[in-house]
């Protein structure tokens, strides 16, 4: 379920499905206004302090500028934000697998002459955004979500979007096709001239991939939500989308109806005492990739209130194993989730027969997260699915324990035939 994932992703029908897959509220800190003048002396100072030891290029008189200081997320790992009085900074930390002290900035700002000098190195977008080129699915769910979807010019591979309405936008010629990794079509960016490009890093490589359109005069943002471990870090980035159009408090208010939904769910299935445990994905050329122990796909089966044959793994990331490793533990499964692209029993065994003797196959206790595919391999769980974890945990929850939530109407998952 990693919506980035070796596992899932390389079972996807095209080279795009699989990128899309490894690319999963914020607190807003007000000042109160009735502060005694002492109290907002000492938060002014505080800010001071806290900007001068992590932004060293960075003006003293940025700090004083502060009206909301650093945003606090609850869950997200992968981005900040903070808030000043004409301006924002958007900090995104390490936006691709093994990146170490890696971080962009961005500053927003609806009139880019206030933005201090010591700040102009760094990418400055003028708020709200009114073009946007989106190189992922989610980016195009978060920005939907926001009411956004005028903004979004150009998109990359539209026959693996699931959105209707996006489809047809760009079969209307109202959305470009900019094509995709290395087949990128920069002429057709250039002549969109968006506000910036949101794009996601999958390695190192993804720093130079971007730095020719920097080199023409294109901004381009990093989003990093795949990197996110948790379900409800994933759907937090709708906060880091939110600044980009000046609807933060837009954006918090949904991210916290979201997130109080998930904790509630997550509460009730806490409660169970049995929980059944859980194999996940397919071989694929002879490997198969299980999610780690402490990944995004893991954490959805200990949130609905199932057990995992690999809980034991510290990692985050999946792992490779051989056939005849998972055989030695499947049969020990009571439900089998998530196998790669399968959409029925007999598809799943055509890699391998010895997979037909494990034991929820034959038992016929396989979901896949296939209910809502569009005409071109479209998988709305990598569009919606991410800005709303709940439902998919929803899904999980009467999968596992169907007696919690009764005549359950699926959104994401079905059962295989």
């Amino acid at each position: 379920m990693d919506r980035k994932s070796t596992d899932d992703r390389r079972q996807t029908t095209a080279r795009i499905q699989k990128t899309e897959q490894r690319r999963g509220i914020a607190a807003n800190i007000a000042v109160d206004r009735g502060l005694r003048t002492l109290d907002l002396l000492f938060l002014i100072l505080s800010c001071f302090i806290v900007i001068s030891c992590n932004h060293s290029g960075i003006e003293a008189n940025t700090a004083q500028q502060a009206v909301a200081g650093k945003l606090e997320n609850t869950y997200a790992k992968g981005f900040a934000i903070e808030k000043y009085s004409d301006f924002k900074i958007l900090t995104v930390y390490n936006p691709w697998q093994h990146a170490q002290g890696v971080e962009y900035k961005y500053v927003l700002a609806e009139n880019p002459a206030t933005v201090p000098d010591s700040l102009k190195k760094f990418d400055i977008i003028q708020t709200p955004v009114k073009r946007v080129v989106c190189l992922s699915t989610t980016h195009l769910a978060f920005i939907k979500e926001l009411n956004g979807m005028d903004a979004i010019c150009g998109v990359s591979a539209p026959e693996f979007i699931y959105d209707s309405l996006i489809r047809e936008r760009v079969k209307a010629g109202k959305i470009s096709n900019v094509g995709y990794d290395q087949a990128m079509n920069i002429e057709t960016i250039i002549s969109l001239k968006p506000d910036f490009v949101m794009a996601y890093g999958v390695g190192s490589e993804s720093s130079g991939q971007f730095q020719r359109l920097k080199q023409l005069g294109i901004k381009v943002v990093f989003n990093a939500e795949y990197l996110e471990q948790t379900p409800l870090g994933k759907a937090e980035w709708l906060n880091f989308v939110g600044a980009f159009f000046n609807k933060e408090d837009s954006a918090a208010l949904l991210f916290k109806k979201t997130s109080e939904t998930y904790m509630e769910l997550a509460q009730k299935a806490a409660s169970v005492k049995e929980k059944p445990m859980v194999l996940s994905g397919l071989p694929w050329k002879g490997v198969w990739y299980v999610p780690g122990g402490k990944s995004y796909a893991s954490n959805f089966i200990y949130d609905a209130g199932g057990d995992y044959l690999w809980k034991e793994d510290r990692g985050s990331e999946s792992i490779p194993l051989s056939l005849e490793t998972v055989l030695e533990r499947a049969n020990k499964a009571q439900l089998w989730i998530n196998p790669g692209s399968a959409a029925s029993l007999s598809e799943m065994a055509m890699p391998d027969s010895r997979i037909k003797t494990i034991r929820p196959l034959q038992e016929k206790k396989v979901f896949n997260f296939n209910r809502r595919m569009s005409p071109g391999g479209g998988n709305d769980f990598w569009e919606s699915g991410v800005v709303h974890p709940d439902l998919i945990l929803k899904d999980l929850i009467a999968i596992f324990h169907p007696e919690l939530i009764p005549n359950h109407t699926f959104v994401y998952y079905q059962l295989l035939n």
